[in-house]
């Protein structure tokens, strides 16, 4: 007779030496955030240290749509973040200078607008819950001028 190891194969221990590979997120923000001051996003971790989101929320008024693509640097869940995303605005022109919009008129009469961030954060995905918080450096296509965004969440992972 052979005398063999128990292996438990609940949920709970299979997950415990990897992150979550999806999580849904609330998140919230400033006016530059990606998805918005309030809304919500989808997170899908790729590979060990590659993670895409989609995302969007109220932008007040209009609805804010966003793309952001991350690399994490760590283990264990505890990763420091790099992202770039480009995200927008329906109903907002954000970012307008009116210095620039007498030089171009066309960028002061646009209705929507478009913007990219470029950002460091953190990021912890342990068992099932996520939390992150991130700083950025906008720029948006109605202008120069360099503007900042913070955004963050609290999510759920599959």
């Amino acid at each position: 007779m052979a005398w063999g190891d128990v292996v438990d194969l609940t949920p709970r221990s299979r997950r415990s030496d990897r992150p979550p590979t999806l999580v849904v997120r609330a998140e919230g923000g400033n006016e530059f955030a990606p998805y918005g001051y309030a809304g919500g996003a989808v997170s899908w971790l790729l590979g060990a240290h590659n993670e895409l989101e989609l995302g969007a929320g109220g932008g007040f008024p209009g609805l804010q749509l966003g793309f952001n693509a991350r690399q994490l640097f760590g283990e264990a869940g505890q990763y420091l973040l790099a992202e770039l995303f480009i995200a927008g605005n329906t109903r907002v022109n954000r970012g307008l200078n009116p210095d620039s919009a007498l030089l171009n008129p066309q960028a002061a009469a646009a209705s929507s607008s478009l913007w990219t961030g470029l950002g460091f954060g953190f990021e912890q995905r342990a068992d099932i819950f996520d939390l992150n918080v991130a700083a950025d450096i906008i720029f948006t296509s109605t202008s120069l001028s360099p503007h900042w965004s913070i955004h963050g969440g609290v999510g759920f992972g599959f």
